[in-house]
């Protein structure tokens, strides 16, 4: 379990991090969100050790950041947003030296690193020096070391940049997986689309804790308007008329798309598909334009 205690931190003398509290336990995957600036990365590099609070803590299974550092290293693997500068090697050598930082050596060693490789799905390259890894696969050899000493918690700042659809699934895989098996994961988005391998969500704005709660609208709709879009090729004139009255607002937006400004917690989205069809009209495609994650920054 990670908990974060009234944590607050400066940097360059701005204050990013102010008096953040929440906890995340073991079994749960929480999504960051917040807009450039509001503090996510901060709060990620503070929770792994690399930054240090001015105040407040954050605690891992108990053990402090700011007493304890070493403690919370050996419990937590951290993927930073940018990678480091590459070391002049190859995959697997990479992470043979960072198990060996961990503490491993031998059988032990060698069984992480196999591990890691397969969980990240580069077993494959592992004899490929690391400077010649597209993005997506350096993404995932930093995913590989961060799971190399079987971490508590994982600590992910912007997991999926990079990644093409095919690594994009196998992340969220390995998270799914990362929670289920009794880990807490937290993981910063920055398009602030959220799959839903993550259980919970925290949204900070401008270094504080603004909402936080399950992965579901209606935790976080009470007193807030989304926009709901439907596609109906040639019909979306139509299909806005059959939505007035349901919807705090409804227009078409071009010839194929209609968009209603919906409070769920009033009118639930099944609803707005149900009036359109009811009408005689198609619907193609139907959701939250853009996520309603993403809405939740605006």
């Amino acid at each position: 379990m990670i908990a974060f205690h009234d944590a607050t931190l400066s940097y360059g003398g701005r204050p990013v991090l102010k008096g953040v509290s929440f906890e995340m336990p073991a079994g749960r995957a929480a999504a960051l969100l917040g807009r450039t600036g509001a503090g996510k990365t901060s709060l990620l590099a503070a929770a792994a050790t690399a930054l240090t609070l001015d105040a407040g803590d954050i605690t891992v299974h108990g053990q402090s950041v700011r007493r304890d550092a070493a403690a919370v290293r050996r419990l937590v693997g951290y993927v930073p947003a940018r990678p480091p500068a590459w070391p002049p090697c190859r995959v697997a050598e990479f992470l043979e030296l960072a198990a060996s930082f961990a503490g491993l050596q031998g059988k032990p060693l060698r069984t992480a690193v196999t591990k890691a490789l397969d969980l990240a799905g580069l077993t494959a390259r592992a004899a490929d020096p690391i400077d010649t890894l597209p993005d997506g696969s350096g993404r995932r050899l930093l995913l590989a070391r961060a799971l190399l000493h079987d971490p508590e918690v994982l600590i992910l700042d912007d997991p999926f940049s990079a990644l093409d659809p095919a690594e994009h699934a196998s992340v969220e895989a390995l998270i799914g997986d990362a929670h289920l098996m009794g880990r807490a994961v937290l993981a910063a988005i920055d398009n602030a689309v959220v799959p839903p391998c993550f259980t919970d969500l925290v949204v900070l704005d401008a270094g504080r804790v603004a909402a936080a709660g399950p992965h579901t609208i209606e935790t976080f709709a009470t007193g807030r308007s989304f926009t709901f879009r439907l596609t109906c090729r040639g019909r979306a004139d139509d299909a806005a008329a059959a939505l007035r009255g349901l919807a705090d607002e409804a227009r078409a937006v071009d010839l194929d798309h209609a968009v209603a400004v919906i409070t769920p917690a009033l009118t639930p989205p099944a609803r707005l598909v149900a009036a359109v069809v009811a009408a005689g009209i198609p619907v193609e495609a139907a959701g939250f334009h853009p996520a309603w994650t993403a809405q939740l920054l605006t």
